[in-house]
């Protein structure tokens, strides 16, 4: 995988940890900037960004992803849902960056203690349809951040 490619699916892999919402949970709601963002890769290795340059704002049902990179700002904006405590879906809705992936449903565990929000990519139970863009299994570490 190039440093660019990486790093865009990093952009998108901080982005999606955070999804669809019958009621939102309000402890989501506001802004984060990612900390920490692993990816594992269906290779076995895995890819990780400390760099900060992520942040999500939370509304009631939909959160938008920004990502500054070498080329530019990477948006993305998701549905999302809290599904069962504690986990969430998220259905792209728009991308500046992977439009492959509109349309997409990701669900993520996630768990915010005090202003740090922890998120783990639930493994789909049916793989992706080739190309297999959607990586196994994110991990993301977040702060709350005020919204600009």
């Amino acid at each position: 995988m190039t440093r660019l490619n990486r790093s865009l699916v990093l952009c998108l892999a901080f982005a999606a940890p955070w999804a669809h919402a019958v009621s939102a949970d309000p402890s989501l709601l506001g802004c984060w900037r990612a900390t920490k963002i692993v990816l594992y890769v269906q290779d076995g290795s895995k890819a990780e960004d400390t760099s900060g340059r992520c942040t999500l704002q939370f509304k009631q049902t939909q959160f938008e992803s920004v990502c500054k990179t070498s080329t530019g700002t990477a948006t993305t904006t998701y549905r999302y849902q809290v599904i069962r405590p504690q986990v969430y879906a998220a259905t792209m809705a728009t991308s500046t960056f992977k439009t492959d992936m509109i349309g997409s449903t990701r669900e993520y565990d996630y768990r915010i203690e005090g202003d740090q929000l922890r998120t783990v990519s639930v493994p789909p139970a049916k793989p992706p349809e080739p190309p297999a863009v959607a990586a196994p299994r994110v991990e993301t570490e977040a702060e709350r951040t005020p919204c600009l």
